[in-house]
């Protein structure tokens, strides 16, 4: 300041003042932002060095943003992988399970040329009839040894019924020959001939064969000449077969008085040997002009077991000229409508157990055949254990202690009189019941006949091959599902990380097309075993070209997490140097800051004594 004078002392202390003050300014700044480069003035280099190093450490923090992204998208593809394997290899356990249980499928037809070509081929194993085939040309089916013949529905219980439909015009034939160790199942059976002669619509000639499940149509006509007898079964004694779940057989026709012109004779099951067990039942319907229900034969039942026998026709009858074996609680069931209408002739009953049962529903009212109207016929000889029951129209009689067995020779015998004991307040047990199974029999039987010829029937797959393309289906469902933001890997599109700033460093992940169809996964119809086999094989591909998809992706997981991490740990040294430029130690700078306070209040005293001198003046005056 002009016109004021200071001595040197205190123009020195002065200095040495504002020296302080500003080097606190200095440090009061440092300790309140923490820098000790907070702009270009005070240390250029540093300043723009820890700028260049921040500004990178933010490059790959946005890059560090992506990388994170991208490991989302490949670990939902790895995830899609993962789930998909599963989908696969539950599909190839179902085509397995199908492969088990196909019996060795020859092949499934669905046309009168394609079951032809099967049968002619051969192979041993099931030809799988799907629809609805009729057999032309007078043709019938021979199958070779080791050839089942099966309906949609053996290997898939939702199916329709399938059928085979022989019409045979001027020549007297069987329908379906079938051989050694052949299965029948599930099939819709049709006869229709209008040639006299001996015939069946189901001729077996060989051994350890069994009929399942299936139903028997017979239409006869008969007005060729000669004399009709077509069955619905026939074999020779030394073949035998069993019978399994339901078998139906019936004929169309019903004849209520004698007509020598058309005496269409239909038999059941004739000239056979044969066994139902298990709970198997074996209805048979018949209206046409004589013939029997089962004839000829041996048949053997045993665990609940049951035979209806429903006969309409005029002079048609029921069981003779064979032997008839019931053990454990089996049951044979009988039930005429017609005069004439015989219940059993000629017949050996043997009842083995005391369960065992046998129920006479006779209706006719010309009896002079009848065991006093009890429906036995004549020439019958009955063996039964104690307890064995026949139930009659009269009443129940039973076998009594110790058995009883007896020869039946001729007419007007009661049971009664044969040692039986009578209990007539028992009615028998099966008119409503039994004439209702045959009201249903009789209406299947009427449905049967009306569809046309060439209807196609199930067009659906097996019940295997249902759930194997649905499978499928839900692995195409997850694998169109695995995308992350907009981005599907296993869609075909690709994913491209950038590792550094000016994108020098990169990796590109390349997209795969992982859908079934892709995969080559084409074999979805099994026809038969070799398609089974080949689903099997395609699926057994495709699970190694989904692992090697994942250990492809894990491969790019391992790198970009591996570059994630480095990139982190490369943004704490690029942010620790740009730091070390510009922080302040704060330890260091409290440290100036107590200095400087401390030399301040020196410098105020030092000035303070400086001043002392112009002071003492003051005490002159």
């Amino acid at each position: 300041m002009s016109g004021i004078s200071l001595t040197a002392s205190m123009r020195s202390n002065l200095l040495s003042l504002q020296n302080i003050a500003s080097r606190q300014d200095i440090v009061q700044n440092r300790l309140a932002t923490g820098l000790k480069v907070s702009s270009a003035i005070d240390n250029p280099s540093s300043y723009y060095t820890a700028s260049s190093l921040n500004n990178r450490a933010a490059d790959l923090t946005a890059l560090l943003d992506a990388m994170s992204q991208g490991i989302q998208t490949i670990k939902a593809a790895s995830e899609a992988i993962d789930s998909g394997t599963k989908f696969l290899e539950q599909a190839k356990a179902v085509a397995n399970q199908a492969l088990e249980t196909s019996g060795d499928v020859v092949a499934t037809v669905r046309t009168e040329e394609e079951l032809i070509a099967a049968i002619n081929s051969g192979k041993e194993g099931l030809i799988v009839v799907d629809g609805h085939i009729r057999i032309t040309g007078n043709q019938n089916l021979i199958l070779n040894a080791g050839q089942s013949l099966v309906g949609a529905k053996y290997l898939n219980q939702s199916a329709e019924y399938s059928s085979i439909s022989f019409d045979f015009t001027a020549r007297p034939a069987d329908g379906l020959t079938v051989k050694d160790n052949a299965l029948i199942a599930d099939l819709q059976i049709n006869y229709k001939s209008d040639t006299r002669g001996s015939q069946a619509a189901v001729k077996i000639k060989g051994d350890n064969v069994v009929i399942k499940d299936v139903n028997i149509k017979v239409d006869i006509d008969g007005s060729g000449g000669g004399t009709a007898g077509v069955s619905g079964i026939s074999s020779e004694q030394r073949y035998g077969f069993e019978l399994q779940g339901t078998v139906n057989i019936g004929d169309t026709g019903i004849v209520t008085t004698r007509d020598d012109v058309h005496p269409n004779r239909f038999y059941g099951i004739s000239s056979s040997r044969f066994a139902l067990r298990q709970g198997a039942v074996l209805n048979i319907s018949k209206g046409s002009f004589g013939g029997f229900a089962v004839t000829g034969s041996t048949m053997d039942l045993s665990d609940n077991a049951v035979v209806n026998v429903y006969t309409q026709g005029y002079e048609s009858y029921a069981l003779g000229y064979g032997t008839f074996n019931l053990s454990g609680a089996s049951k044979i069931n009988v039930t005429t409508e017609q005069n004439y209408a015989h219940g059993l002739i000629a017949a050996n009953v043997n009842l083995l157990s005391s369960q065992a049962e046998i129920n006479l529903n006779i209706k006719a009212n010309f009896a002079f055949s009848f065991l006093g109207g009890d429906g036995w016929g004549y020439d019958t000889i009955f063996d039964g254990v104690a307890g064995a029951k026949i139930y009659t129209r009269s009443g129940l009689y039973t076998v009594p202690a110790g058995g009883v067995k007896s020869d039946f020779n001729g007419y007007g015998n009661s049971l009664a009189a044969h040692g039986f004991t009578e209990d007539t307040s028992q009615k028998a047990s099966t008119s409503a019941a039994f004439a209702q199974i045959f009201a249903d029999f009789a209406a299947y039987m009427q449905q049967i006949s009306r569809r046309p010829s060439q209807e196609k029937g199930y067009a659906g797959s097996l019940a295997q091959e249902k759930q194997f393309n649905e499978i499928l289906r839900q692995y195409d469902f997850l694998i169109g599902d695995a995308s992350y933001k907009g981005i599907n890997l296993l869609d075909g599109q690709s994913l491209k990380i950038n590792f550094n700033e000016d994108r020098s460093s990169v990796i590109e992940i390349k997209g795969v097309k992982a859908d079934s169809n892709n995969l080559k996964i084409a074999a979805r119809e099994w026809e038969n075993k070799d398609a089974i086999e080949k689903s099997i094989s395609e699926l057994e591909n495709a699970i190694g070209v989904l692992r090697s998809f994942a250990a492809e992706y894990g491969n790019y997981y391992s790198i970009v997490t591996t570059r994630q991490d480095f990139t982190e740990n490369l943004i704490n040294v690029l942010e620790e140097g740009a730091d070390k430029l510009t922080l302040a130690d704060m330890n260091q700078e409290s440290a100036n800051m107590l200095a400087l306070q401390t030399a301040q209040q020196l410098a105020v005293n030092s000035l303070s004594l400086a001043s002392r001198s112009a002071q003492s003046i003051l005490k002159l005056f």
